[in-house]
């Protein structure tokens, strides 16, 4: 799909133009994000936080208690902490949130001239998890997060006490989805630039997508738009693999569940059981009626799947003190 994607795409990352948009890129400044940035997180017991991982400022959310079990969320690509702020209220006693803004996404920095390939990623975020956190964390990454977080498992054992890889990327399944078809075309619908191009997005990744992508796609559409240099650049950082992902995934002892929603159109339901399939001793489960965002979806069924897996991997750690 990389290969393919490369061959036919419709925007050329190493364009003196492109470059030289990439290099003048700031950080925007929209008054709605601003403002949900900054009211949401409290209104729901969040704190916002901020911290350096080798030369970029990490932006972050904490919320419970700093001596519980710390559950460590990475969103997808073209995404930032908010899509899991609604989580906060059903993680439940025991355990205690940090979500990110991973390097080159939201509010946290992105420089030109590094990559933001799954590899420097996953250095980055083990880098961010000792500085963040007192221990190993239940680590949880959706779509592109997914695939970071499988790299930081694989790469630091230390680091994580369990894995739920949600809809993740880096294990291509049986089949493809409408994303994939479309992309080794050359057209990346992942990173829109007009307001429509925003609503087919936000249609794509929920199965149920006419009303998100009418009420969202607005609140959506400046950020994404001010993005649209940025996000191209990530994308093909992030087909670049210098080791087959299998190989990877196959690395990882953490106990794992692989959840997806049965109606994913970005990334094919079918990864699932390949994904589990390479990981020694991983669970998957299949959410019916769901798409790219699980959390988003189905908020008490994600979270209720993902708790039974953190407490059976803390039991086991106690067995094991």
């Amino acid at each position: 799909m990389g290969n393919a994607y490369r061959a036919n795409a419709r925007v050329d990352v190493g364009s003196p133009d492109f470059v030289a948009r990439l290099d003048a890129w700031r950080p925007g400044n929209s008054l709605v994000w601003r403002g949900i940035r900054g009211a949401l997180p409290q209104a729901v017991g969040l704190t916002r936080e901020k911290c350096m991982v080798e030369d970029h400022r990490i932006c972050f959310v904490r919320g419970g208690r700093k001596r519980d079990a710390p559950v460590l969320l990475l969103h997808g690509f073209g995404a930032s902490k908010e899509n899991w702020l609604h989580m906060q209220p059903l993680i439940g006693k025991g355990f205690s949130m940090i979500a990110p803004d991973l390097p080159g996404f939201g509010e946290s920095d992105f420089h030109p001239g590094q990559s933001y390939d799954f590899l420097s990623q996953a250095r980055r975020v083990a880098a961010f998890i000792e500085a963040s956190s007192s221990g190993p964390v239940h680590l949880v990454g959706n779509s592109m997060g997914g695939a970071i977080a499988a790299y930081v498992a694989a790469a630091r054992p230390d680091l994580v006490r369990s894995l739920v890889l949600m809809n993740a990327a880096g294990i291509p399944g049986r089949e493809q989805s409408t994303f994939e078809r479309t992309v080794m075309t050359g057209n990346n619908t992942l990173v829109p630039r007009t307001l429509a191009h925003t609503r087919r997005l936000a249609a794509l990744v929920v199965a149920r997508g006419e009303v998100m992508s009418w009420a969202i796609a607005p609140v959506l559409h400046a950020e994404m738009r001010h993005r649209y240099h940025v996000n191209h650049r990530i994308f093909s950082d992030i087909l670049d693999v210098q080791e087959d992902p299998r190989i990877v995934f196959s690395r990882i002892s953490a106990p794992t569940l692989v959840l997806w929603g049965d109606s994913d159109r970005v990334l094919s339901a079918s990864s699932a059981h390949e994904m589990a399939s390479i990981i020694p001793g991983a669970e998957y489960r299949i959410l019916r009626g769901v798409g790219h965002l699980p959390m988003v979806e189905a908020p008490l069924r994600t979270t209720r799947a993902m708790t039974r897996l953190w407490r059976h991997a803390d039991s086991i750690r106690g067995e094991q003190n």
